[in-house]
């Protein structure tokens, strides 16, 4: 009986007995299953391993990418400012790689362990390669006339070592891609004022009284020249930027030369306030309008007299005056357009809104007086029939010749102050730390008030619009071939509204003894020469209204 159970339970298979027939064949399923699952886990692990090490290549990879583009962006940005860069170590427009290993594009590849020698099969390798996209989806490209390949784009490819992955592809070494796709673009930006002349010794000079800035960007004066002497202020001048920045705490003066510091410049104080410094070393900012056209389609218009104007009689001058003819002697109005051999003003002359395309100069001097017309207000003179408005304005293009107001301009009768109101473009008054009264005498002219702070006209020279009630656009534009040298002077006072735009000459700005100066807007010219023993007090905006060209990572 109990040799029966024992039977039955053996075949059961509930257990073996040594030297029975199962015993030998029991367990082999297991030893199978765990065996590839070891392998599985393995392979899973040497994957992740490779996959994990090509992450971390790519990564690395993407980072010199960026960085490499980064700093040839700059380039290029520097280039377009005027900067010369013998060791760029690259040509815009011209695909190339660090076959040869120089340049920035290089340099900084190499820095972050990408030497770009080239790529070699069945070794670890790299190659770094640029390129200069025509466009970038989604990307408004710059004008032509700023830079002509604004965009790059750089590549670094790299042969990583795998050890599990060559089951796969059938090769030891698998590449991993990173690109970066940077450049220059336009955006709107408060701007400083800019000094463009590259190179030049003394192209931001101060010569006696006080050159106040106020509000704006936190950069207020930039000056673009390398030279080690590119700011002179001699031992009567002061450049006080203590009211300048967005919060009227203090801005910086910066410049790419020299002086190294406000305690190394051989003459007057600068005056920075608490957030304002002196910044050498400074990159360049390219000029904002070099992409703005001239105003060609005025010319098309039926060229006027620069001499006579439109005589605005005596009866109609002073309070109650045609068109705000401040003078009760009366006034010479002008109208816009073509003047074939510039204007001379004597007297009070009033400019009605517009584009004047200037074939000569604009000269004042012997006691004249130049005033913005107020279209039908009080009264209409014979040239007006619409009451104008807050925002219009006017802009002197000079094809040849240039501003010159010399003299004791300035200083004509007036028996119509102008409230300081009047140049802003929504009516509101200037900040007071500007120091301006609250009426205005002597040359008073503003600029027009237009969304994207250049100019507008009904010809579409420029894609700009009217404002609403937008900012003072470009009030003197300079053609960039036009060197004749430009005055801003007089004994009277001076009150403009607007940029003053000399991007080929020097401007030549002297305040007024006892009068002062007072300049709302911006100021870029090839070089600046403040002079006299006024004050000179500008305003920058602090809209962002400006088109300035940065670098910036795109893709």
């Amino acid at each position: 009986m109990r040799n029966d159970t024992r039977d039955r339970i053996v075949s059961s298979g509930m257990f073996a007995v040594p030297g029975s027939k199962d015993c030998g064949e029991s367990g082999q399923i297991m030893v199978s299953l765990l065996l590839m699952l070891s392998v599985f886990l393995l392979a899973v692990v040497g994957f992740a391993v490779d996959l994990t090490n090509l992450w971390f290549h790519r990564q690395a990879a993407q980072t010199a990418a960026d960085s490499a583009c980064q700093a040839g962006a700059m380039d290029m940005a520097a280039l377009a400012a005027g900067m010369a860069l013998p060791n760029m170590g690259f040509t815009p427009g011209t695909s190339a790689n660090c076959s040869t290993g120089v340049g920035t594009i290089c340099f900084y590849a190499n820095a972050n362990g990408y030497n770009g020698a080239g790529l070699s099969p069945g070794s670890p390798s790299n190659s770094v390669t640029w390129s200069f996209p025509s466009s970038v989806p989604n990307v408004t490209t710059p004008p032509g006339a700023i830079t002509s390949y604004p965009f790059l784009k750089v590549v670094v490819t790299e042969n990583v070592k795998t050890h599990f992955l060559y089951t796969i592809h059938g090769t030891s070494y698998q590449q991993v891609v990173a690109s970066c796709t940077c450049g220059t673009t336009q955006a709107p930006e408060p701007a400083p004022i800019i000094v463009l002349d590259p190179s030049a010794s003394e192209a931001f000079t101060e010569s006696g009284g006080s050159f106040s800035i106020v509000g704006g960007p936190q950069r207020s004066l930039q000056v673009n020249s390398s030279d080690a002497n590119a700011i002179y202020v001699n031992s009567q001048g002061i450049i006080d930027t203590h009211l300048g920045g967005p919060s009227q705490t203090g801005s910086d003066v910066a410049v790419l030369g020299g002086p190294s510091n406000e305690s190394s410049n051989s003459g007057g104080p600068f005056y920075g306030g608490t957030t304002g410094h002196w910044i050498s070393g400074a990159l360049p900012i390219v000029d904002p309008y070099r992409g703005v056209g001239a105003p060609s389609s005025v010319k098309l218009i039926a060229p006027l007299s620069g001499t006579n104007g439109l005589s605005v009689a005596k009866a109609n001058g002073g309070v109650g005056g045609a068109d705000g003819c401040p003078d009760p002697n009366g006034c010479t109005e002008y109208s816009p357009g073509y003047y074939p051999s510039g204007i001379s003003v004597k007297g009070t002359s009033i400019f009605l809104p517009g584009i004047y395309y200037m074939n000569g100069s604009l000269n004042a001097a012997g006691g004249s007086t130049l005033r913005m017309a107020t279209p039908c207000s009080p009264t209409c003179s014979s040239l007006s029939t619409t009451t104008g408005k807050q925002t219009d304005g006017l802009m002197f293009y000079f094809f040849s010749g240039s501003i010159s107001i010399t003299g004791n301009s300035g200083t004509a009768n007036s028996d119509l102050p102008v409230p300081v109101t009047a140049l802003t473009c929504d009516g509101s008054a200037p900040t007071s730390s500007l120091g301006m009264p609250s009426m205005l005498n002597g040359n008073i002219l503003v600029a027009q008030c237009v969304a994207n702070g250049t100019y507008w006209d009904n010809g579409g020279d420029t894609t700009d619009s009217r404002g609403n009630p937008g900012s003072r656009g470009l009030l003197f534009y300079q053609d960039r071939n036009n060197i004749a040298p430009s005055a801003l002077a007089g004994s009277g006072s001076l009150s403009f509204s607007g940029t003053l735009y000399f991007p080929s000459v020097t401007l030549n700005i002297k305040g007024g003894s006892g009068t002062g100066t007072f300049i709302l807007g911006q100021m870029v010219a090839d070089q600046v020469n403040v002079t006299g023993g006024g004050a000179i007090s500008m305003a920058l905006n602090s809209s962002s209204s400006t088109q300035l060209l940065k670098v910036e990572m795109l893709q």
